[in-house]
C-alpha cells in the first residue's frame, strides 16, 4: 500500500509546499497530506540561503507527514530558475538492419539516443521527453510500438540545468532529512495539473506566475514543444510597491494582497488606503489607483517578456491562441484583463485538476506546481515508496555528480540513499 504514496515539494521564493498523494485502486490520485510554510531562502528559483531552505523544507515535510499520518522518506522536488534550458532535437535510433516491428527495447533506445548530447561540465541532463517519431520518413507518429519500419527517428524535448544550481537545491532538501528521488522541472510538471486534453492537443501556453519566477510551457499535438523560465514573479511586484512608496517589504506585501490591482482604472480617484509601515513613525495614505498603476506597469512588462520568449522559430507554426495562467502571482485583480489586451488571445486562470481530496481553501492556483510535480512523478517515473521509516531504510551518503568548468571544484550531492543501493555501489 505504501508503494502507492508519492511526496512532492514545490520550493518557491516565498513558500515551501509539500503534498503527499496516494494512487487509489481506481487509478485516481488523492491528497492525504498538505503543508504550506513560508520560505525566504530562495531567489528567482535558486538557493540563496541553504539553511533557510532546509529549515522550511523540514517544517513543511514534517507538517504534511503528520497530516497524512505517515513518515516521509523520499520526495520529488520541483526545479526552476533561469539556468533551466530546453531544445527540441531529432535523433536516429540505432537498430539492426531490415524491416521489423518497433519494440519496447527500441523505445528505450530512442530515449537514450535523444539524450546522447554533448554537455559542458557545468550542465546536467534533466528530462528527455519524446514528442513524435518518424518511421521510414513518415513523420508525426506518436506511438510506433508494433509498427514495422526499417529506420526509426525520434523528436524529443530535452531539458538541462546547471550542475551547481541543481546540487545546491538537492543538498538543501537532503539536509532536511529526506531523499530526493527525482528532480522535476516545474513548467512541465505544472502542465499535468492544469491543462486539459484539448489544450494539450490543439495548442496552449501555460504560464505559472510564482514568487520569484514565471515558468512557461508550450504544448501542441499532445506534447511539450517549448519550456522557458523568466526570473520575474510576485516578489518583484511587491518590491516595486516597496520602492514606489518607500515602505518595508512586509508592508508592501500586505498592501499587494489586501489592496493590489492591475486595473487602476477600476479604482475610485479618492479610494484611499492608510498604511502603518514598520519603518515609519506615522501613517501613510495613498490611493488604490496609485497602487494599481505600479502593479499594472510591472504586469505589462512581464507580459512583454513572455511574448519575447514565445518568439522562437520552432513555435512559428504552433497555434498558441490559448494562454492558461496559474500560480499565486496570477490571482492579482485585473491580471487577466491586461493579458487579454496584450496577448490578444483567449486566457483563463487555472487551479489544480486531476487530483482529489484537496483540503478546503487549497483548490488554488498557488498549489498547481506542487500538485503537478506529484502527478507528473506518478505518471512518468518508476514506481517507488516515498513513505516509511527513513532511519532504518536509508543511510546518509554523498555522491560526486560533476566538475565545475569555472573553478574545477567537485559538485557533490548529499542525501539519504537506500541501504541496498549503497551496498550495491560498494560491492
Amino acid at each position: 500500500m505504501h508503494d502507492e504514496y508519492r511526496v512532492a515539494i514545490d520550493i518557491g521564493t516565498t513558500k515551501v509546499c509539500t503534498i503527499i498523494t496516494r494512487k487509489r485502486a481506481d487509478h485516481r490520485v488523492e491528497v492525504t497530506g498538505l503543508s504550506l510554510v513560508p520560505c525566504n531562502g530562495m531567489s528567482k528559483g535558486m538557493v540563496a540561503d541553504s539553511a533557510a531552505v532546509t529549515s522550511a523544507t523540514r517544517e513543511s515535510v514534517e507538517s504534511a507527514a503528520v497530516d497524512a499520518g505517515v513518515e516521509v522518506s523520499s520526495v520529488y522536488a520541483g526545479l526552476t530558475g533561469s539556468h533551466v534550458e530546453s531544445k527540441n532535437r531529432w535523433a536516429n535510433v540505432p537498430r539492426t538492419d531490415g524491416m521489423r516491428a518497433v519494440t519496447d527495447r527500441d523505445l528505450t533506445a530512442a530515449k537514450k539516443a535523444a539524450g546522447a548530447i554533448d554537455l559542458s561540465d557545468d550542465r546536467r541532463l534533466l528530462h528527455v521527453i519524446p514528442r513524435s517519431y518518424a518511421l521510414d520518413g513518415l513523420h508525426g507518429v506518436r506511438n510506433p510500438l508494433g509498427m514495422h519500419t526499417g529506420e526509426l527517428h525520434v523528436e524529443s524535448h530535452v531539458i538541462t540545468g546547471s550542475v551547481s544550481k541543481i546540487t545546491e537545491l538537492h543538498n538543501a532538501v537532503s539536509d532536511a532529512g529526506v531523499r530526493v528521488s527525482s528532480m522535476v522541472v516545474e513548467p512541465v510538471a505544472t502542465a499535468d495539473a492544469v491543462l486539459t486534453a484539448d489544450e494539450r492537443e490543439e495548442g496552449a501556453v501555460l504560464i505559472d506566475v510564482g514568487g520569484g519566477t514565471s515558468d512557461i510551457a508550450v504544448y501542441h499535438d499532445g506534447a511539450v514543444a517549448h519550456t522557458a523560465v523568466i526570473p520575474v514573479g510576485g516578489y518583484q511586484f511587491t518590491n516595486d510597491l516597496s520602492i514606489a512608496f518607500s515602505i518595508d517589504f512586509d508592508s508592501a506585501e500586505q498592501l499587494k494582497v489586501e489592496h493590489g490591482t492591475a486595473a487602476p482604472e477600476l479604482a475610485g480617484m479618492k479610494e484611499d488606503i492608510t498604511l502603518y509601515p514598520h519603518t515609519m513613525e506615522q501613517s501613510l495614505t495613498i490611493t488604490k489607483r496609485e497602487v494599481g498603476q505600479v502593479l499594472k506597469e510591472r504586469t505589462s512588462e512581464l507580459f512583454r517578456m513572455i511574448l519575447l520568449k514565445l518568439e522562437e522559430p520552432h513555435l512559428a507554426d504552433i497555434p498558441t491562441d490559448r494562454i492558461v495562467f496559474t500560480g499565486g502571482g496570477a490571482k492579482l485583480e485585473g491580471f487577466l484583463n491586461i493579458a487579454k489586451f496584450i496577448f490578444q488571445r483567449k486566457v483563463r486562470l487555472a487551479t489544480p485538476r486531476g487530483i482529489d481530496g484537496m483540503p478546503e481553501g487549497t483548490n488554488d492556483p498557488a498549489y498547481s506546481a506542487a500538485a503537478g510535480i506529484a502527478l507528473w512523478g506518478i505518471r512518468n517515473l518508476p514506481k517507488e515508496n516515498h513513505v516509511g521509516d527513513r532511519k532504518s531504510s536509508y543511510v546518509f551518503e554523498e555522491t560526486v555528480i560533476g566538475i565545475s568548468s569555472s573553478n574545477g571544484a567537485l559538485s557533490r550531492i548529499r542525501g539519504w540513499l537506500p541501504k541496498r543501493e549503497k551496498e550495491t555501489a560498494g560491492a
